[in-house]
């Protein structure tokens, strides 16, 4: 596991046909679809896999919101950086900037919290993060800790004035 203080860039794909909607960008279900596998390769990075999936849990995501700030067409190459906000022992917080091409300026981001579930006779629980699992966060989370943060985190939507 690489450790860096900057956010982490682990997810890249480009854009396919079947992405796009009748606005000739990217249909907004599918940014969800890219925060979804960047999520995903976040896991796989600190340990996640399918044996600590069968002997110890998995993750439920309990809480998402996408902000849309670009247009992205059709085979554009998109990348994510996510940067690990803050976890506890059952939650990870993390924060996804999704990039185009050589855009500098992110297209969206993303905002979710996961719980770690434990499945017991078929009723899934909150229950603590194992190792070595807690341990790569933990180590991730005071590296990521120097790096600023959005100042919308935590934000929820915004309310229409009236």
């Amino acid at each position: 596991m690489i450790m860096t203080a900057k956010p982490l860039t682990i997810w890249e794909t480009i854009v396919p046909k079947n992405w796009i909607d009748y606005n000739s960008h990217m249909t907004e279900g599918y940014y969800g679809v890219a925060f979804a596998e960047a999520s995903d390769e976040f896991l796989i990075h600190i340990g996640f896999d399918s044996i600590y999936r069968q002997d110890f849990g998995t993750f439920y995501t309990v809480e998402a919101q996408i902000r849309f700030l670009e247009e992205v067409k059709e085979g554009s190459k998109i990348h994510t950086e996510t940067i690990l906000v803050d976890c506890d022992t059952k939650r990870i917080q993390l924060h996804h900037s999704l990039f185009a091409n050589e855009n500098s300026t992110p297209v969206a981001t993303q905002e979710s919290m996961l719980l770690h579930v434990s499945i017991s006779d078929g009723i899934p629980s909150a229950s603590p993060i194992r190792e070595p699992l807690a341990s790569n966060l933990e180590k991730i989370s005071e590296l990521h800790s120097e790096i600023d943060r959005p100042d919308y985190l935590g934000n929820g939507i915004r309310q229409i004035q009236q």
